[in-house]
């Protein structure tokens, strides 16, 4: 019992650490450490204590590790990232021109609203990248739209 006692401590100090990856280990292993110790502790006195710890280990070590899992997910620190992406990649637009990339086309209707004059097709584009406008004045591109006429029918 005082082993138990020493692996869980042990486990709950392994588990103030920085990354989420070594959360979610930490806490599977002190999962399975309890789980260890309940399984001994709920044993019937005719059956092995071991093979009790075992399978509750391995039953609240999984439960733990897809908690865990949940808990501890990447998905705000991809986020951020990509943020950071995409911020360096515009700052790198100051050095490079970068292609426009189509993000939707307008229907008939849509573009008949917007542009009364004739019937046109409008795309709407994403640009990112910064424009020269004299030597102390710069200004960021971010969409373009292009209107193309259609032949009258």
């Amino acid at each position: 019992m005082k082993i138990s006692a020493l692996l869980l401590s042990l486990c709950l100090f392994i588990s103030a650490c920085a990354t989420n990856q070594k959360s979610r280990l930490a806490a599977t292993a002190v999962g399975i450490g309890v789980g260890g110790v309940i399984g001994a502790a709920t044993a019937p006195e005719n059956e092995r204590k071991e093979l009790h710890a075992m399978y509750w280990a391995g039953i609240v070590g999984v439960v733990t590790a897809i908690a865990a899992n949940y808990y501890w997910n990447d998905e705000n620190d991809l986020k951020v990232m990509k943020l950071e992406n995409d911020k360096l990649k515009s700052e790198l637009g100051l050095f490079e021109g970068t292609p426009s990339v189509l993000l939707r086309p307008f229907s008939e209707k849509e573009s008949k609203r917007i542009y009364k004059k004739d019937n046109v097709k409008m795309n709407l584009y994403k640009r990112d990248e910064w424009v020269d406008d004299g030597p102390y004045r710069k200004y960021h591109q971010d969409q373009m739209l292009e209107i193309v006429p259609l032949e009258k029918k």
